[in-house]
């Protein structure tokens, strides 16, 4: 539920008419989730590639000098959030974006300030690792039983689970349209199944009027909350709701609690995470324009004045449960991560930031940061010169001008990073001298990232030039062997030895004891699934060839893949207990669950239908759920809602409910699923 809310805060609204034609097709969605992993791939690549275009021409402009001046980069919100957790989303991570070499000039000295930044574009792949994660919901154990709401015709109706759906409103819209950023968040139920907040009457602005309703009291009316909402998120229990009105140009944020409503602040930034609520209710943090910055507020429930954060903000987030925020503040030309709780002023966690996330778990935070210790100018240029009379009178200038440079400079700043894990307990290096690291989909804790070791110092008696000695070391940094790691949160790492790793592809068992990954094939450049045992005592195990997406099932270490896709239909396989086995051709829809060791797909599609046989499958034994199944949406604990008979003309079809055991007709005509 906390992934589908923090996906609704997107404020980017494009109509895709009547989103379950377009989002709730299992067999476009298939295709889709192919395609947008090939682009995925493709942004890392092509990022890389910049990478290496920007520091070759470093290495190349100017009669070998590589004293050229790299624009700084930007940090810039995210807007493409939870590609299916990354997660973010990375979750509204700042993005490193592409850097580029401009006006040939002297390096400024370490004061300047420059070759630290130069890491962010070796970097700058991070924030696409994190638009890898694929946002399944769930977690482990017993989750909550949530509602179910679903549109019919012009109306919103609810299905608490067990007794009839009923009517709550007729009229969804008043000249709007369906479309997916509505449907991800239009509708809202607390986890206690008690408090339905929704949006309805929606315009051809795609601004309506919210309403709360007590979902156990049948016969009792919405009660209006305001309108011309435009947005809005609730605490988990029901009890808070924020919610952003149009006002003209501007948009004003409110809060709704006990019954009133009240303004928490007018002009709010309109953009992407320009607001969030803790997950307890007990603060809400927003964004608002500072003249060319963005100032960071913090509203705490109970009190009437927001207090200000930061006066130039570019990352916030809020961990679950403990409900701490954790923000990213410019100061000049480095960053310094912040954390902040109700009641305690703002505490310095870290400065020289290059890349700060919530991992997927929602309660650690993973950040990276330049080495605070220079690199010593004896790892750039190793004097090997005892008798200088032996050389000419040139040769000797050259030797003496170089052992000058090396006195007067202050050192090189850190190329590398350190990357850290904060958790309840603390504060943990997992890695050093890291070009890169991202954290893994899932619970797991683990971060992936790229390493190398330091380039050997050149021999002074083996150039002629201070900048003969920086194009070998910044070549080396550039064309030098990078290892492909993971590492959890207790600062155990493990290297990949795989040439041609993916580390976008990267999955490690809950346990984290077995990691699967492609490697890229040779001839055709397909993917190859390997595993690999994390304790060292064996080999990688190539298991099958072709695959496209990947996922153990649970908190087991069963991996189940999709492979041979042609045409939006492929396999589906099972590598365990070192064995790999198809469980079925001709599939879509593949799905696995994170709370539980199982996954469904739908099988023996009618390609001019869309519709299938809903297979459950868990690792031991095929159950067929229902047939003629045109989509499905995991609801966890092994529950779903899936839609039947669906006409493609119509655009309606029927709602049935798998309560684990048995199916359930909810309702006829259905046109979407509300996605939480």
């Amino acid at each position: 539920m906390e992934e589908q809310r923090k996906e609704g805060q997107e404020l980017a609204d494009t109509s895709v008419d009547k989103e379950i034609k377009s989002v709730e097709s299992n067999v476009d969605e298939a295709e889709q989730d192919v395609d947008n992993m090939g682009t995925k791939q493709a942004a890392v690549d092509n990022n890389l590639e910049n990478v290496d275009n920007s520091v070759e021409k470093q290495v190349k402009d100017g009669d070998g000098s590589v004293e050229t001046e790299v624009e700084p980069v930007d940090f810039y919100e995210n807007e493409d959030e939870n590609d299916g957790n990354t997660v973010e989303e990375p979750v509204e991570n700042v993005d490193n974006s592409a850097w580029d070499v401009e006006n040939n000039s002297d390096v400024p000295n370490k004061k300047g300030g420059i070759w630290w930044k130069i890491v962010l574009g070796l970097v700058v792949f991070a924030g696409f690792l994190g638009y890898c994660w694929y946002a399944t919901g769930g977690g482990f154990g017993k989750n909550k039983d949530i509602a179910l709401t679903y549109a019919k015709d012009n109306g919103l109706y609810i299905f608490d689970l067990k007794n009839e759906p009923y009517l709550v409103n007729d009229s969804i819209s008043v000249g709007g349209e369906y479309n997916y950023y509505y449907s991800a968040w239009g509708a809202m139920a607390s986890e206690d199944n008690e408090a339905l907040y929704y949006l309805v009457g929606i315009n051809e602005d795609n601004v309506g009027n919210l309403y709360y309703k007590n979902i156990k009291n049948k016969e009792s009316e919405g009660v209006i909350i305001a309108e011309n909402v435009f947005h809005f998120i609730t605490s988990t229990d029901g009890k808070e709701c924020v919610y952003l009105v149009k006002n003209g140009a501007a948009i004003d944020l409110y809060l709704y609690r006990d019954g009133q409503s009240r303004l928490i602040s007018d002009g709010i930034l309109q953009q992407n995470g320009a607001y969030d609520l803790s997950e307890d209710g007990s603060y809400i943090l927003f964004r608002k324009s500072n003249n060319d910055q963005v100032a960071l507020y913090a509203s705490v429930i109970g009190q009437e004045e927001p207090i200000k954060l930061s006066d130039s903000v570019v990352l916030d987030l809020i961990t679950q449960k403990t409900n701490v925020t954790y923000y990213l503040e410019q100061q000049g030309d480095s960053y310094q991560l912040f954390k902040y709780a109700p009641g305690n002023a703002p505490q310095l966690v870290a400065e020289k930031v290059t890349y700060a996330e919530l991992m997927p778990n929602g309660q650690d935070v993973l950040y990276c940061a330049m080495r605070a210790k220079d690199s010593d100018l004896a790892q750039l240029i190793e004097d090997d010169i005892t008798d200088l009379s032996a050389y000419d009178e040139k040769r000797q200038a050259e030797i003496q001008e170089m052992r000058s440079k090396m006195s007067e400079e202050e050192g090189l700043d850190p190329i590398f990073q350190d990357c850290y894990v904060i958790t309840s307990a603390g504060t943990k290096k997992i890695q050093g001298a890291v070009v890169s690291a991202v954290s893994l989909e899932g619970k797991s804790g683990f971060v992936v990232g790229y390493s190398m070791d330091e380039p050997q110092a050149v021999k002074l008696s083996e150039i002629s030039s201070f900048d003969e000695a920086l194009y070998a070391y910044y070549s080396e940094l550039m064309y030098g062997e990078k290892q492909v790691f993971v590492a959890d949160k207790a600062g155990n790492v493990y290297t990949l030895q795989d040439k041609g790793v993916d580390p976008t592809s990267i999955k490690v068992s809950n346990d984290g004891k077995i990691a699967a990954y492609f490697v890229q094939g040779e001839q055709n450049g397909e993917n190859v699934l390997m595993v690999k045992a994390l304790d060292g005592k064996s080999e990688a195990v190539e298991v099958q060839k072709g695959v496209e997406t990947i996922s153990f099932l649970g908190d087991s270490e069963a991996l189940a893949y999709f492979y041979n896709y042609n045409g939006g239909l492929g396999s589906v396989g099972l590598f365990a207990e070192n064995a790999s086995q198809e469980i079925a051709q001709n599939a879509v829809g593949f799905y696995t669950s994170t709370d539980r060791k199982e996954m469904f797909y739908l099988a023996e599609l009618d390609t001019t239908t869309g519709r299938g046989t809903l297979i459950q499958y868990d690792g031991k034994e095929k159950q067929e759920i229902d047939q003629d199944v045109f989509s499905f949406q995991y609801k966890e604990n092994g529950k779903l809602a899936y839609l039947k008979n669906y006409d493609i003309n119509k655009e309606i079809g029927d709602l049935y409910y798998y309560d684990g055991k048995t199916t359930r007709l909810v309702d006829s005509g259905v046109t979407a699923i509300y996605m939480y």
